[in-house]
């Protein structure tokens, strides 16, 4: 019996044990996962500037959906556009508020596959003040104005355009970045500054009256005289309209005058003591232009032309630069007047006398078979050659007076450019051997190039029709010329020059080398 009592107290009790730890929590409990984000839009509220543009995107696109319709509750202040399966562009238009809601649905659903989200937009005025621009142009009408721009230094460009007759002084003052534009019909101006360009489109017939230093000037005035006063220093003339310029040189100097039109030029006067003679060139486009001058000058010409020599115009020279061209001199000094033909041979015009003179056809470089590359003839070697190993040194320069733009491609309608070979007696070896040299420059760039053949260490050569903005390579060809008995060397080139023609005035590194 106390045995049976024993065992029903050890079982109530481990029951009563067995009840108690059903109670107690789990060792190790199992934590529940998160539950997925839903898709939304990358923002549900947006502040947008009047003008201002945003890309709303989808964030959480864990299941593929696609944006399939968008709407706005007030187009007049935000608008969308731009809609793709997985963004949109919404654009403030005007002050305000906007609702816009982008309709979602995906194809990884059978059901609840179909979703509007919301996006509250506020458009806002832009209070950004803007800076006011640089002013870099100014037009003047009268000398205060003139005097005004002049101290500005962020002007680049000033016009000269007075609504009546209004002349101008210009003190002295070395403006290098300011291009100067003349538009005065009625004016008179005197100039002691310099200038980065000078433009005179139209001037008052009486004077424009320099005396400054280093200007370069651009003359577009169908009539006009322009007085390089005592001391002043003109650096070039550019004259590219068709017209007549008188220019009157009081004791100063004149470097050059580039003639690209049919113009009628006349210069008088007396140059600076120990000046040299004014260089003027006629381009190709200068055919039938004119030029009457009692002052010394150096003529070159492209272009058939007539010049008269006044007393005071003795020493004075003409080159024909090119073939088929013709000068016509009258010659009124007490010397006579020489002038070289492009292969070298000259005609001299007697005191008194009026006489045509016609160039010569010249060959090109490799245009004809001989012994050697380019002789016209089958002759024996020449006993002379050129010498790569001497000195050598070929440079450019000009000037660019006019530009057009034909589609896409801007290029010179007037310009010429001189070549500039340099060497001494070693450029021929033997040493001592007597021989002529004549000289080839090819001008090139992508699609268009140009060769002129000369017996002249200066080669002028007509820009007429060369691209500008593009790279054009100047190549410098030497040979021992022709004779009656032999026939020409080969050519050998000098390595080339590269430049950029831009309007205005033209140079580049030169070349000091043989290829």
């Amino acid at each position: 019996m106390m045995k049976k009592n024993l065992i029903k107290k050890v079982f109530a009790v481990s029951l009563s044990i067995a009840m108690a730890c059903s109670l107690l929590p789990a060792a190790n409990p199992v934590t529940a996962s998160a539950a997925a984000p839903y898709v939304s839009l990358k923002t549900t509220f947006k502040t947008l500037k009047v003008g201002q543009k945003y890309k709303m995107t989808l964030k959480n696109n864990t299941v593929s959906w696609k944006i399939k319709k968008v709407e706005t509750t007030a187009k007049t202040i935000a608008t969308v556009y731009g809609k793709t399966t997985s963004s949109v562009m919404i654009k403030g238009k005007s002050e305000g508020r906007a609702t816009i809601r982008v309709y979602l649905k995906t194809a990884k659903r059978k059901t609840k596959n179909t979703k509007t989200l919301r996006c509250r937009v506020k458009v806002v005025t832009d209070t950004t003040v803007n800076p006011t621009p640089t002013q870099t142009d100014a037009t003047v009408t009268n000398q205060a104005e003139l005097d005004a721009a002049l101290k500005e230094t962020n002007i680049t460009k000033i016009t000269i355009k007075p609504a009546t007759a209004e002349n101008f002084v210009i003190a002295s003052g070395t403006y290098a970045n300011v291009d100067l534009i003349v538009d005065a019909p009625q004016s008179d101006i005197t100039n002691s500054a310099t200038f980065k360009s000078v433009t005179v489109n139209n001037i008052k017939p009486e004077t424009w009256t320099e005396k400054g230093s280093g200007n370069t000037f651009t003359w577009n005035a169908a009539n006009g005289r322009f007085v390089v006063d005592k001391g002043a220093n003109v650096k070039t003339v550019n004259i590219a309209k068709a017209g007549k310029v008188a220019i009157q040189v009081n004791e100063g100097t004149l470097g050059a005058v580039n003639v690209t039109a049919k113009a009628d030029v006349s210069i008088e006067g007396k140059l600076a003591e120990g000046a040299a003679a004014i260089a003027i060139s006629f381009s190709s486009t200068a055919t039938d232009a004119t030029l009457k001058t009692a002052v010394k000058v150096a003529v070159t010409t492209l272009a058939k032309i007539a010049t008269i020599f006044e007393k005071g115009a003795e020493d004075s020279t003409v080159k024909l630069a090119a073939a088929g061209i013709s000068v016509k001199v009258t010659n009124n000094t007490t010397k006579a007047i020489v002038v070289t033909k492009n292969n070298n041979e000259t005609a001299s015009i007697s005191a008194g006398k009026t006489s045509d003179v016609s160039a010569v056809s010249t060959n090109t470089p490799g245009g004809s078979t001989g012994t050697y590359p380019g002789s016209s003839t089958s002759k024996p070697l020449p006993k002379a050659q050129i010498n790569t190993g001497s000195s050598i040194k070929v440079s450019v320069s000009g000037t660019v007076t006019g530009a057009a733009v034909t589609g896409e491609v801007s290029t010179v309608t007037g310009g010429v450019i001189t070549v500039n070979v340099e060497h001494g007696n070693n450029v021929i070896t033997p040493s001592g051997y007597s021989a002529e040299v004549e000289y080839s420059v090819k001008l090139s760039a992508k699609g268009w190039s140009k060769t002129v053949n000369s017996n002249y260490r200066n080669v002028d050569i007509d820009l007429k029709g060369a691209p500008i903005g593009k790279e054009i390579t100047v190549t410098v060809s030497c040979r021992i010329k022709e004779t009656a008995s032999y026939a020409a060397s080969a050519w050998k080139q000098v390595k080339p020059v590269k430049l950029n023609l831009s309007v205005g005035n033209v140079s580049a590194a030169p070349a000091n080398a043989w290829e």
